[in-house]
């Protein structure tokens, strides 16, 4: 009989130093929120802002903005019992800055925020989470923010037929029992699949709440499309844990097709998670899981 491979458990995946760069006040405190809820009391906070170089007077204005929102966001987490340390730093590159300050301080994860919608011009303007994403050598979750996750009541997290990814499982584990929230675990079938394909997603489905220490609900979601049967899957849910597609490399997408469109159209907030991966893995292992997929 074959052995099953061994996982890491939740305290080997626990973080250390988190930087969390902080950038809009209006989703400056749930990115320590969230911080906080994935984290233990021996992680230490490193709330950074980046000033970007100019001109003395505009520079000096945003220096100023910045470290105040800085102390403002440090004493928050402060206040939730957490070590935070305050960090300012001018660059004429914000995303070097983060990428730098996160190797110096030997950070395991950073935390950006996203504004807006996800569109192919707006992630190649804003150079500054999609360079980050794709050159910092610790993990890196992005969170597009419309609920209070302080009140998060429900998560959801997709599961594809592929092996499920023990740090994002760990990730909504660690949500759902810092939380107290429900936890569910979705598979989508698509066009017209068999039995068979249901008892094998209710095999994916099962593997996965097996590696993981607390009890979540699981459902499989029968769709003409997996967008359109995550985004039936995720009505009632206010937090959904996304990873990246295959197309997450190319500077069209913030982390892939399915992901962005998924992103833009619910109404509850969203934590994209990368695990610390070099670009160029990614897209040889997109690459030929594309190629398996054209024959299968």
């Amino acid at each position: 009989m074959t052995e099953k491979a061994e996982v890491p458990s939740l305290e080997e995946l626990n973080y250390e130093n988190v930087l969390i760069s902080v950038a809009n006040p209006e989703t400056a405190k749930q990115l320590v929120t969230l911080a906080h809820l994935i984290t233990d009391s021996r992680t230490t906070f490193h709330v950074m802002n980046v000033t970007q170089s100019g001109s003395f007077p505009e520079e000096e204005r945003s220096w100023r903005k910045g470290s105040q929102l800085v102390m403002d966001t440090t004493h928050y987490a402060q206040r939730l019992g957490r070590v935070a340390k305050p960090l300012t730093v001018t660059s004429s590159s914000i995303p070097n800055a983060i990428i730098n300050t996160a190797d110096e301080l030997g950070a395991d994860l950073i935390l950006l925020g996203w504004f807006g919608r996800i569109t192919s011009v707006a992630v190649r303007r804003s150079s500054v989470v999609n360079k980050v994403m794709h050159r910092a050598s610790c993990d890196v979750a992005v969170l597009k923010s419309r609920k209070e996750l302080g009140k998060v009541k429900k998560v959801m997290m997709p599961l594809g037929p592929n092996n499920p990814r023990p740090k994002r499982l760990s990730l909504v584990d660690k949500l759902v029992g810092q939380s107290g929230a429900e936890g569910e675990l979705v598979h989508v079938l698509t066009g017209g699949q068999e039995a068979k394909s249901g008892e094998e997603a209710a095999g994916y489905l099962e593997e996965a709440l097996d590696l993981m220490e607390n009890s979540l609900d699981t459902r499989i979601v029968t769709s003409d499309s997996v967008l359109d049967g995550l985004l039936t899957a995720a009505e009632g849910a206010d937090l959904l844990v996304l990873g990246p597609g295959r197309e997450w490399v190319f500077n069209r997408f913030l982390f892939g097709r399915t992901a962005d469109n998924l992103t833009n159209r619910v109404e509850s907030s969203v934590v994209m998670f990368k695990g610390k991966e070099h670009k160029m893995v990614a897209w040889s292992r997109g690459l030929i899981k594309a190629i398996r997929d054209l024959f299968s």
